[in-house]
């Protein structure tokens, strides 16, 4: 047996977990133990006292059997929302025995996940707005999701739970189901709200200025606040950019590690590859939170809105650059390093299969009672995407590591600046072509010929090189070789670098010929070597022993 979960056969059953929790399974989500929800103001010196007695209410919805919302509306308040999604309007909220009067309610999300108040819309709940001090839970603030881009439901709090292990402050999350005006809505996804009270959880002093990135917006622009004590004048946004703007290496390293938490920033980046968190700041300008923490001054990231992990799962570890941050920071050869050197450990410490077994077998005990308490079609495809999603979530990893171990390594060079290049992988572009490495007499070859007409193809090898002066030398032999040029590239055998142009090419037939291609690098980056043919016919040898890189004076 795998080893994910299923939580669902098409019969409805658990597999694999014991016979005392299949007869709970069929019992409808219990209610929240009754309790005051409406705080007493807080005398002096019993704030702390109270934060604990409101994150221990939270936890035991967080941790326990999943409940349902039942949110309804007069006839005016509905309507309103009709008219305005966005405007929030007043509702009553029952969870269970407990109910809520005066919670403000409004639609949430974005391009992908936006529904209309008759469909089944993604909701903000306040409670504390209109009647002080009411709390749901222990929070004034919740999310209701309708995952419309996550049928697993699984998606936020993997993301979260991977996030809390190594320390980025993200928001719990848990399912639930949703009665709204009177319709059955079915499962959503409850997160908790970003504002003060999740800032005191995760920081001293939570009176720093916090930032919502809102939808596709960079650093570069006036961000909306969401909390703040002090005055609305961007000064540490300002400096955030400016550090990322200087165009020295070593100026903008020393001046990042002034303004901003770089490990936790370079270890969010890191999980975000794992995780292939394509929405996020790092390679989207999206779904992220930003506080500044008064007592250091550093700027730290909080993922939100990670309901669309793990779709790509073949995806290679790219460093996000979609971020104004992201492109300038890992541009530094250190940090370009460190996002490597972290995927690497996360991929042993916590990104793993038994942490991921672990979770979703402890979140299965808790989804299924749920699962089981749907109509049989909904229950049946609610497994199929539950199954899924767990399915990929395993083969990611092994996907990553093997995505690593093909990383370029920085190069090794031997006394006198020379060494050989290897790790040469075939790469087929149009045409019809054969492809091998293969022996010549007694040499070790890279072997390509062109078949058809307007052939393309190559071997190719990444290498990761600081700036210098560099010359690839090689040899190489053609028999044959027609050239087929495009609008890009003259045709026939050369090698260059990906990207550029030739130095010399190769048609008809050559014994072995010597070749030099010189080059420059002016920033640290990965280059790929080129050695390749462009043909409508002919074949060419390149003599894999005599390839070698040389660093130049």
């Amino acid at each position: 047996m795998p080893r994910w979960i299923v939580i669902l056969s098409v019969a409805g059953l658990l597999i694999g977990e014991p016979v005392s929790f299949l007869a709970s399974a069929a019992q409808a989500p219990a209610p929240v133990p009754a309790k005051p929800e409406k705080s007493e103001s807080p005398k002096a010196g019993s704030k702390r006292a109270q934060q604990k007695a409101d994150d221990a209410a939270a936890e035991v919805l967080f941790t326990g059997p999943i409940q349902r919302f039942v949110i309804t509306f007069a006839p005016a308040e509905i309507q309103k929302l009709r008219d305005n999604p966005r405007t929030p309007v007043q509702a009553t909220v029952t969870v269970g025995t407990n109910r809520f009067e005066k919670v403000l309610v409004h639609v949430k999300g974005s391009a992908g996940s936006t529904r209309s108040v008759d469909d089944n819309p993604a909701l903000t709940l306040n409670f504390d707005k209109l009647i002080p001090g009411q709390r749901f839970s222990g929070m004034d603030k919740i999310h209701l999701n309708n995952s419309v881009q996550d049928p697993s439901l699984l998606s936020e709090q993997l993301g979260r739970h991977l996030y809390e292990k190594v320390g980025i402050p993200t928001a719990r999350a848990t399912q639930a189901l949703v009665t709204f005006d009177g319709r059955e809505l079915g499962p959503y996804v409850l997160k908790e709200g970003y504002n003060r009270r999740f800032l005191r959880r995760h920081y001293p002093d939570p009176s720093g200025n916090f930032y919502d990135g809102g939808f596709v917006r960079d650093i570069d622009q006036d961000l909306d606040r969401d909390t703040g004590d002090g005055p609305l004048d961007y000064k540490d946004l300002q400096k955030l950019r400016d550090a990322a703007n200087l165009t020295d290496p070593r100026r903008r390293e020393a001046a990042l590690e002034s303004i901003l938490d770089v490990d936790r920033y370079i270890t969010e980046s890191a999980m975000q590859a794992l995780l292939v968190d394509w929405d996020g700041y790092g390679y989207n300008r999206n779904n992220y939170r930003i506080y500044f923490e008064p007592r250091t001054g550093k700027a730290t990231f909080q993922p939100h809105g990670m309901d669309q992990l793990l779709g790509n799962i073949g995806k290679d570890l790219e460093m996000p650059g979609g971020g104004l941050l992201s492109r300038q920071l890992f541009d530094v050869p250190t940090y370009r390093d460190r996002f490597f050197s972290e995927i690497d450990r996360l991929l042993k410490e916590v990104f793993t299969a038994e942490i991921l077994d672990a979770h979703f077998k402890k979140v299965g005990a808790r989804l299924m009672p749920m699962i089981q308490s749907l109509p049989q079609d909904q229950r049946e495809w609610r497994s199929e995407a539950i199954h899924a999603f767990q399915d990929r979530a395993f083969r990611r990893i092994e996907i990553a590591k093997s995505r690593l171990e093909s990383q370029p390594k920085p190069i090794r060079f031997e006394v006198g600046g020379v060494t050989a290049l290897a790790r040469w992988q075939p790469r087929y572009q149009r045409g019809q072509v054969k492809m091998e490495a293969t022996k010549l007499g007694e040499l070790d070859t890279l072997y390509i010929q062109a078949q058809a007409p307007d052939s393309v193809a190559s071997f190719r090898a990444m290498i990761r090189l600081p700036i210098g002066k560099y010359e690839v030398r090689g040899r190489i032999r053609t028999r044959g070789v027609q050239a087929a040029p495009d609008q890009r590239y003259p045709g026939g055998a050369a090698f260059r670098l990906s990207g550029g142009d030739h130095v010399r090419l190769f048609t008809g037939d050559t014994e072995w010929t010597d070749f030099v291609h010189p080059f420059q690098i002016h920033d640290p980056r990965d280059i790929e070597l080129v050695a390749e043919i462009r043909g409508h016919s002919g074949e060419a040898w390149f003599d894999l022993k005599s390839m070698h890189l040389k660093m130049v004076p």
